[in-house]
């Protein structure tokens, strides 16, 4: 920095004109505009994404501003630095591996910026980064074989079973809604079927003479926009009640006998 200064002598007159140079001394840290930087990245990005941050601002000029950025250790970021020249070093945040929000919904790193003076001087920002779900993950029913028994004639909204299946995906994306598969059958007509809950109750006349079993097939789907779903067969038996009496079939014949026959 150059001072231009102009110096009056009288007598004699004389008019003297001084540069006078400032020397810049390592006098002020780099600091960054905001003290944390919020990133949303979805975990369908690919590898070699790209992310540009906020330079650092170092009141110092020369060898005393910036001249490096550091990134904290980590297996899915890189820091990539592009120099600008006259406006500076710019810290670009790369994405090295595929990201899971299943794994790790979050991730926390610390960007450290550096000035050339002696000894240096540094300003950090933190950046945190959530991870956004897409739906990559099916339902799973909690159990690997569903059956029940109740008996005929049961009361309409008796409850039969409750199936439940879970999606580690969150939000619509993890939401399940059940439903019956095959509304073809007479299933529909017996039973009911909470699509939230995943509850099955008797809606119809249950009859054992008419059949003793049933496999009632049910479809958990979760609320994505293109929805995953997974199949699951319950088994329902029946088990009889007395409730036939029993019927006598009597046929009647006539004939004559004479008294003197032989036996």
């Amino acid at each position: 920095c150059l001072l231009n200064l102009k110096s009056v002598v009288e007598n004699p007159l004389e008019i003297h004109y001084i540069s006078v140079e400032v020397l810049d001394i390592n006098d002020h840290s780099p600091s960054f505009p905001e003290k944390d930087k919020r990133l949303e990245i979805s975990e369908s990005a690919l590898p070699g994404a790209r992310f540009q941050l906020q330079a650092a601002v170092d009141r110092d000029g020369g060898v005393n501003s910036v001249e490096q950025y550091k990134l904290s250790p980590s297996n899915n970021f890189r820091l990539e630095v592009k120099d600008r020249g006259k406006d500076g070093k710019i810290p670009i945040l790369q994405l090295q591996t595929p990201l899971d929000r299943e794994t790790s919904s979050s991730y926390k790193l610390l960007l450290t910026a550096i000035d050339g003076g002696k000894p240096p001087k540094s300003g950090t920002m933190e950046i945190l980064i959530s991870v956004l779900d897409v739906n990559d993950n099916m339902p799973v029913f909690t159990k690997d074989v569903y059956s029940a028994v109740i008996n005929e004639n049961s009361p309409i909204g008796t409850v039969v079973i409750q199936v439940n299946a879970t999606d580690l995906d969150e939000g619509l994306n993890g939401e399940i809604s059940y439903s019956f598969v095959n509304e073809n059958s007479n299933v529909p007509q017996l039973f009911d079927l909470d699509p939230s809950t995943g509850e099955i109750t008797v809606k119809g006349q249950i009859d054992y003479e008419v059949d003793d079993s049933y496999e009632i097939d049910i479809q958990a789907s979760d609320r994505g926009p293109v929805p995953f779903r997974t199949d699951k067969s319950v088994t329902v038996k029946i088990i009889d009640v007395n409730d036939n009496a029993p019927v006598i079939d009597i046929t009647s014949l006539s004939n004559t006998i004479s008294e003197d026959s032989r036996p």
